[in-house]
């Protein structure tokens, strides 16, 4: 065989597989479009966790309103919500460091920080004025304000108050009293939401019936906040 030709042979040789292992490797654009579609993903996985269970984070945030039911925490709901946060920190974690996925793991991490045993939740009454207040407020940042959809929307979250509340009592059960003057102006602050500031944006809705489902609510769970703060502030 003449050497040029074995040469060629060799050459080919070479290229073919080099064209080969180049193909069973992901290029370097694939993998970065794998990882941005995995980021996406927990983004999206995580804000709307925040939504219907932390909807004070969300609009410390700024995520986008979402029309999503609140589901607030409890004793009982508080170990799956954690596990819910590991995963998703096990998955940021192995992603490649970004500003985007440093953002979210320190979010993530301060909100398990939030759930354990000397966290927000259980230590901090505050936390839970928060949270309610981002629940009841956040229905009319989504939608029209004409009609009564976010009347509606309103009296659904108003409704899961009262549960909210009972939950939060429970899982502050044997935690310090708040700070007397920061709660108080807090408390007044929701009760005027609740008493005087919700009603008064009930005006677009002209159906009877909405208004009366909505009144009702507003009613059970200005009780409900009252009876939050009998059971940490002792006294009349």
């Amino acid at each position: 065989m003449k050497p040029a030709l074995v040469i060629l042979l060799l050459a080919s040789g070479v290229a073919t597989g080099c064209a080969a292992w180049a193909a069973s490797k992901p290029s370097a654009s694939a993998a970065a479009r794998e990882n941005e579609a995995s980021l996406n993903y927990i983004e999206s996985f995580y804000d709307n966790l925040l939504t219907t269970r932390r909807p004070d984070l969300a609009a410390r945030y700024g995520l986008k309103p979402r029309v999503s039911d609140f589901e607030p925490l409890s004793e009982g709901d508080l170990p799956a919500h954690v596990r819910d946060l590991r995963l998703m920190l096990t998955d940021v974690n192995a992603l490649p460091a970004s500003e985007r996925v440093d953002t979210l793991r320190d979010r993530i991490t301060r909100e398990l920080a939030d759930c354990g045993p000397e966290g927000a939740l259980r230590r901090d009454a505050l936390v839970w004025l928060d949270i309610i207040e981002a629940a009841v407020v956040a229905p009319y940042a989504v939608g029209s304000a004409s009609g009564c959809d976010r009347t509606h929307r309103a009296e659904q979250r108003l409704r899961v108050m009262p549960e909210a509340l009972r939950g939060a009592s429970v899982l502050l059960r044997g935690s310090p009293p708040p700070d007397s003057a920061a709660f108080e102006t807090r408390f007044a602050r929701l009760s005027q939401l609740l008493r005087q500031d919700l009603p008064a944006r009930t005006d677009a809705c002209k159906e009877a019936r909405r208004l009366a489902e909505f009144a009702e609510a507003d009613t059970l769970a200005a009780a409900s906040l009252m009876e939050f703060r009998r059971s940490l502030v002792p006294g009349p």
